[in-house]
């Protein structure tokens, strides 16, 4: 009897008062706090407005597609045949393009001689040994026992073809040191035929050649003949 009396003591009062106590709570706190204030609830209204209106535009201009399907003329009979017909005259175009019209390179009764040499010259300081006193003015990763410079001198080639001087060229040392190779490039036709072919090259001070090939050659219709240096070998080649 005493257990009964206790549940009535608690879950009267929690009848009674609780409904109370959920109006005020709802009116003056949870209510408050899930409302959407105002200028939410217009700025919404606003972003609606604007997507009805861009929906209506992109609808307006290419049609009542989804987003990112352009309706075209590629979506007629039209449209493909009038890609078949450009497919068809680009291949043409490449086909006869690549046939025509006829190139010859070189002549069947002519030959061409290619001087290319990428050479570097002599420096133009001799590498000299460095004392202890000097080593030990210099930082630790500055020391070598030898101090080279840089520069090189230019490089100037002489060619002669059949007893007749055909190119005479001084090339500069490339790079900002002016520690890089000389580049030498030029082209020659000729007749088919039997040539006689001289090749002089200076890469250091003073007038007389240090490096000098002469040689006799047959060439054939078309052939190309090519004067270069080895730099490994240290000589001119012919091939």
């Amino acid at each position: 009897m005493k257990e009964e009396f206790n549940v009535y003591l608690y879950a009267v009062p929690l009848v009674v008062f609780g409904p109370i106590f959920l109006y005020i709570l709802w009116n003056f706190g949870i209510r408050e706090l899930i409302k959407i204030p105002g200028e939410m609830r217009v700025q919404k209204k606003v972003d609606e407005e604007r997507a009805e209106k861009f929906e209506k535009e992109r609808k307006r201009k290419r049609g009542v597609k989804a987003i990112g399907v352009v309706r075209g003329p590629n979506d007629s009979p039209l449209g493909y045949a009038m890609q078949a017909v450009m497919y068809a005259a680009f291949a043409l175009g490449v086909g006869y393009f690549a046939a025509n019209p006829s190139y010859t390179f070189i002549p069947p009764d002519q030959a061409q001689i290619k001087l290319s040499i990428s050479h570097p010259g002599q420096k133009k300081e001799a590498c000299v040994k460095q004392s202890r006193a000097e080593l030990a003015k210099l930082s630790p990763n500055m020391r070598t026992a030898m101090k080279c410079g840089r520069e090189r001198w230019p490089v100037y080639i002489e060619m002669e073809l059949d007893g007749k001087r055909v190119f005479a060229k001084t090339s500069q040392p490339k790079g900002l040191s002016n520690d890089g190779p000389s580049i030498f490039y030029q082209k020659f036709t000729v007749p088919a035929g039997k040539h006689e072919i001289t090749v002089r090259i200076r890469d250091r001070g003073g007038n007389d050649f240090n490096f000098q090939r002469s040689e006799s050659i047959t060439l054939t219709g078309s052939q190309i003949f090519v004067a270069s240096f080895d730099n490994l070998g240290h000589k001119v080649t012919f091939r």
